[in-house]
This record gives C-alpha cells, sequence and structure tokens, in this order.
C-alpha cells in the first residue's frame, strides 16, 4: 500500500499539462481591413491560434491576408 500512495503523486504530475489550453477568438484581415466575424479555436499559445485559425479560414473558403487572435 505505501508503494501505490508513493506512486500516486507522480503519475498525477506526469499526466497534468504543463500550460492550460486557452479558447481564442480570431479574426481575418484582408488588405489591413477586417472582413467581418470571427473563427474560435483552442491552443496552447497565441501563435498557435493564428495558425489554427488560418486553416480553419481556408477550409471555409475566406480570404484572409493573416489573422489576430484574442
Amino acid at each position: 500500500m505505501k508503494k501505490l500512495l508513493a506512486v500516486l503523486p507522480l503519475a498525477f504530475v506526469l499526466n497534468s499539462p504543463a500550460h492550460a489550453t486557452m479558447t481564442y477568438e480570431c479574426y481575418a484581415y484582408v488588405d489591413g481591413e477586417p472582413t467581418g466575424g470571427f473563427v474560435k479555436v483552442s491552443a496552447d499559445s497565441k501563435s498557435e491560434a493564428e495558425i489554427k485559425a488560418m486553416k480553419k479560414y481556408k477550409e471555409i473558403k475566406v480570404k484572409a491576408d493573416y489573422v489576430n487572435c484574442h
């Protein structure tokens, strides 16, 4: 039983995420102007969110020069 209790905290630490995933709202821009509307993505960082948002905009065939996520 003592061995099980000693291993349990280590298992919890190994399975916990290093940082939390967040939900970002991302807006598309063309020629420096917002196109209207937004997409939501889950990501670990703003840069990852912007990559995912560009992919989503391409999938739904919305032109975007770049995106900005909050």
